[in-house]
């Protein structure tokens, strides 16, 4: 009876249990793998979920290694969270060094980004520092990363910021599907045109990127501009209560994170 209760059409779609994803967090700010590694992965995929790996951090090649340790642990479904930041997406087509000062980079960034990190600087007396950074990272080579799930065939490509519009034609070619995250309606919109078949309505409540909306007022728009893209809630859901008022409110599931962090599998200290 209870498998029948929390079974919906998100379960059907993936070939999963339960309702129930792991988010795809990233690194720690020493680049350790302590948000979703992969031991995360395969728990949350083998106990009847979604494990998604959170693939900022690694290297090209290091991405690779992961999702193939994966497939050789599971042969459940599993998902692969890559950063797609709209003003980084072109730099992986540079003749970029594996290492670049973090000024350089900072120059990709819009000019009101960089002006306000100058505003910050003054205001607050930091001093200047010199900062080397790995530039051959899943997220300052995007598509490269991209390419790396495509071609490994992995079941579903999250997009934990940006759009991955440009990449839906050539991930549902090769059999992948690609969930998106949003923190407004508006962005909901942009994202169903894109072609994705996944929608995570993220509230301000949640550790990952998001925006100013709290989940309970975020998800019902959302799940009514994303329409008929089914949608998962995220943001402040820990236990069954959140899962099912996420059902309640129309959602297919639910993306979670943060509590995923405490178990003996989640990396976190």
């Amino acid at each position: 009876m209870g498998d029948r209760v929390l079974r919906t059409s998100l379960c059907d779609m993936l070939g999963i249990e339960y309702p129930v994803m792991s988010a795809g967090m990233g690194p720690n700010l020493l680049g350790e793998q302590t948000g979703a590694p992969v031991d995360l992965v395969v728990a949350v995929s083998e106990a009847g979920g979604l494990g998604v790996l959170g693939g900022s951090g690694y290297d090209i090649e290091e991405l690779r290694e992961a999702i193939r340790e994966i497939k050789a642990r599971t042969d459940k479904p599993f998902g692969v969270d890559l950063l797609l930041p709209k003003n980084i997406a072109g730099l992986d087509q540079m003749a970029m060094a594996t290492e670049m000062p973090l000024d350089d980079i900072l120059k990709a960034l819009p000019q009101p980004y960089q002006d306000w990190i100058a505003k910050m600087k003054k205001e607050m007396n930091l001093p200047d520092v010199e900062i080397i950074v790995k530039t051959d990272t899943t997220t300052m080579r995007p598509q490269e990363a991209v390419a790396v799930c495509i071609e490994e065939k992995i079941p579903l490509f999250c997009a934990g910021l940006g759009n991955p519009g440009w990449m839906v034609e050539d991930a549902h070619a090769n059999g992948v599907k690609v969930l998106a995250i949003t923190g407004n309606v508006k962005n909901a919109r942009r994202m169903v045109e894109s072609g994705i078949d996944l929608l995570v309505a993220q509230g301000h409540e949640a550790g990952g990127h998001t925006g100013r909306i709290g989940t309970m007022a975020l998800v019902p728009p959302c799940i009514d501009a994303a329409y008929p893209v089914p949608v998962l809630a995220a943001g402040g859901i820990a236990d069954g209560r959140g899962l099912a008022a996420a059902l309640a409110m129309g959602c297919v599931g639910v993306w979670i994170g943060t509590r995923f962090l405490a178990t003996d599998e989640g990396g976190a200290p």
